[in-house]
């Protein structure tokens, strides 16, 4: 379940050669540090790899990032439950001479596969929170959505395409991923359900695991959908309402320049979606996503 993570470790001791700013690579912890530079000619960091972790060494700071799934599993389409995910953590520990379990935790991303044709799944994506999808793009392929915001990105595409595409892999099947990437403080800043992720020890605490994966179902199932509409049995008006609570330029036009009739019609677009049958097709995509969270517990 967990991807992409960004962790800082605050060291006590520096090895001898940072301290010294050498301009030569140098061996700490069996690894080999090599000196990134600024475009004026100074060194920044001190840059390392463990398989597709991304190290450096940063002022008085371990910083780790990239895929925790791929490190371990070396993909993440195949399921990365939560034994395997403590695993894959206490492999990285064992790297170094301290503890990473108290290290910062910056960033994380929690993601699900599911066995299904994604195009359709992300086109009938409507709003989340008020926000519409933006695509995401190959060159002139289309292979998925996404919606950004300050502190999270919440994407969902296919599988199969990316993975065929960076890796030069054939899946055996259509595969659709949904991710949600997030700054640690989405997580423990909220108001209400927070999620206390602070260091790498509470990535490996199961109840946070358990709550990420909700979070993940919750988010889901909370963006809102296009139905399938019964145009024929609509009011002109209704027709129009639905068109224009579509259309990102004219709710953004709205929400600018007439706030009280952008609230009132969201409002009736609510009451609206509410007597319309929801997509069948919807339905099977968040039972699919149910069963693979409860397989990742």
């Amino acid at each position: 379940m967990y991807d992409t993570i960004h962790i800082e470790k605050q060291l006590q001791q520096l090895p001898h050669k940072a301290v010294q700013r050498s301009t030569e690579p140098f061996e700490w912890c069996g690894l080999q540090w090599s000196p990134h530079y600024s475009n004026r000619g100074y060194i920044v960091y001190y840059k390392s790899v463990i398989k597709n972790l991304w190290l450096q060494l940063k002022d008085d700071k371990l910083i780790i990032k990239n895929s925790l799934h791929k490190f371990y599993m070396d993909n993440n389409y195949e399921e990365f439950a939560f034994a395997k995910a403590q695993h894959a953590i206490e492999i990285l520990d064992n790297h170094f001479p301290f503890s990473i379990y108290d290290a910062i935790v910056k960033y994380v991303a929690c993601g699900i596969v599911i066995q299904e044709v994604a195009q359709p799944i992300f086109e009938s994506w409507a709003d989340y929170k008020g926000k519409f999808p933006q695509v995401m793009r190959n060159g002139t392929k289309i292979y998925g959505a996404h919606y950004k915001a300050t502190n999270y990105n919440i994407k969902g595409y296919d599988k199969t395409y990316e993975v065929k595409n960076n890796d030069r892999k054939q899946l055996n099947a259509p595969y659709f991923r949904f991710e949600v990437e997030a700054k640690a403080k989405y997580y423990y800043a909220r108001k209400k359900d927070a999620i206390p992720i602070y260091t790498v020890r509470d990535l490996v605490n199961k109840e946070n695991y358990t709550n990420l994966l909700m979070n993940l179902l919750e988010i889901y199932t909370t963006l809102k959908k296009k139905p399938i509409i019964p145009y024929a049995a609509l009011q002109p008006k209704e027709i129009k309402l639905m068109a224009a609570m579509n259309d990102k330029e004219v709710v953004n036009g709205l929400k600018k320049y007439h706030k009280h009739s952008y609230v009132l019609d969201r409002k009736n677009y609510s009451k609206l979606l509410k007597t319309i049958e929801e997509n069948p097709f919807n339905q099977q995509v968040i039972k699919k996503l149910k069963t693979k969270i409860q397989a990742h517990l």
